[in-house]
């Protein structure tokens, strides 16, 4: 093989190397986490989920069994009377009868809508349960974007803690600054490091009860150990009241409860329709010692119950009260519902306005002053103390501003939870 061809093939195959290389590292990439991602994959693994959903299954069995007939009852007797009226002897079959009962009152009909109703609530309460889940993977999703900001901080404070003492110290070395002055700087230095233990461990515990609701394994993925996140950096979107408003009265929860209003109201019709037992006809064949020998006939009648002494007056007065107390459970879950979703979007709106006031006249003048005093300080013209006060002032105005942040966002989650708007149809 001549050298410039062992040369092409090295470089070939090494190009070939590189591309297989940086493939699996564009597919190893980890996941950015949003709020969308998180709930998708809370309702994908959460059991809560599933234990709805079977209900529903449950009563689509319920809903199929609730119209069908009652099965027939086949009788087959033996009776020695033969035996002894011709002298034979022995013991013989004598009737053979099959009984069928009549739903003639319409009580499977009114069954069928009951068991309809309680469906119609199950397929409800999926949607509330969704909801529940959204407003937990949104909790956790924010509380694990909050811990993580609030590292980074202390990770920025400490940086600049480590250029204030190395400016510091070069400035003692050159006698412009006291050791107490000096001194002052390790403090706020070690004071940093301290403020980074206390977020890696509210970090810790965040990530903890992000990866157990979404079911991430820490041991076995490194990078659910740290997760890519969408930053914390922006107010949510603030609907108008008025179209939450419009949309109301289909929230998940409502439903399932005038579903349960529903269901209860045919319960007072099937306790009606129960007064009455079904009647039963019956059709038999016999065969006895007639006219001096055995003979076979036919028989049949129907058997009614009277309703002498038990009139399912107490089933029904239980029926009727169960109805009045679902309607009044929806009244109240109304009221409740209403009235939380006016407060989460006063308060967010609140929140929404003190955080752009506070950027504007809080945080952004601290930013300036921190950088003014970082400068001045670096040539000798700032005094420590005035150094500190920035570094506190600016840092601490950076923390209440993640704070309002995060405020918002729950309470943005809060209130899709009470307006019954799920996150992922939007």
């Amino acid at each position: 093989m001549s050298k410039t061809l062992f040369a092409h093939t090295c470089v070939t195959a090494c190009v070939g190397v590189v591309l297989i290389i940086g493939s699996g590292h564009a597919a190893a990439q980890p996941q950015v986490w949003n709020l969308k991602s998180t709930a998708q994959r809370v309702l994908q693994e959460a059991p809560e989920r599933g234990i709805a959903e079977a209900e529903v299954n449950a009563r689509q069995g319920s809903l199929e069994q609730a119209s069908v007939w009652p099965n027939p009852t086949i009788e087959l007797a033996a009776s020695s009377a033969m035996g002894k009226e011709d002298g034979r002897g022995g013991t013989d079959v004598n009737r053979f009868s099959v009984s069928q009962p009549l739903p003639l009152s319409g009580r499977l009909g009114l069954q069928r809508k009951q068991a309809d109703a309680r469906l119609k609530q199950a397929e409800a309460d999926v949607g509330q349960q969704a909801l529940l889940l959204e407003y937990e993977a949104a909790r956790v999703f924010h509380n694990l974007q909050f811990t993580r900001a609030r590292l980074d901080l202390a990770e920025q404070r400490l940086s600049s803690a480590d250029e204030f003492q190395h400016i510091g110290q070069r400035r003692e070395q050159a006698g412009d600054l006291s050791r107490l002055q000096r001194l002052r700087l390790d403090l706020v230095r070690e004071s940093a490091k301290q403020l980074i233990a206390s977020a890696e461990g509210k970090f810790s515990e965040s990530l903890s009860d992000f990866s157990t609701l979404l079911n991430l394994q820490l041991t076995m993925d490194p990078a659910a150990a740290n997760p890519e996140l969408t930053p914390l950096d922006r107010y949510p979107h603030l609907p108008a009241l008025a179209d939450l408003q419009a949309q109301f009265d289909t929230h998940p929860a409502l439903i399932a409860a005038r579903q349960g209003v529903e269901t209860a109201r045919h319960r007072v019709a099937v306790a009606r329709a129960e007064r009455f037992a079904d009647p039963e006809l019956w059709v038999a064949q016999e065969r006895d010692f007639l006219a001096n020998r055995r003979q076979n006939f036919v028989a049949f009648g129907v058997a009614v119950t009277v309703p002498l002494w038990n009139r399912g007056k107490g089933n029904i007065d239980a029926a009727q009260a169960h109805r009045q107390k679902a309607q009044f459970e929806v009244d109240a879950l109304q009221r409740q519902l209403s009235n939380r979703l006016r407060l989460n979007h006063l308060h967010l709106s609140h929140l929404i306005e003190q955080g752009e006031a506070y950027r504007t006249h809080v945080l952004e003048p601290a930013a300036e002053i921190f950088q003014l005093s970082r400068k001045g300080f670096a040539a000798g013209q700032v005094a420590i103390l005035n150094l500190v006060d920035a570094v506190e002032t600016y840092f601490g105005a950076r923390v209440r501003y993640l704070e309002l942040l995060h405020e918002a966002w729950l309470e943005a989650a809060a209130l899709r939870r009470a307006a019954g708007r799920s996150l992922l149809d939007q």
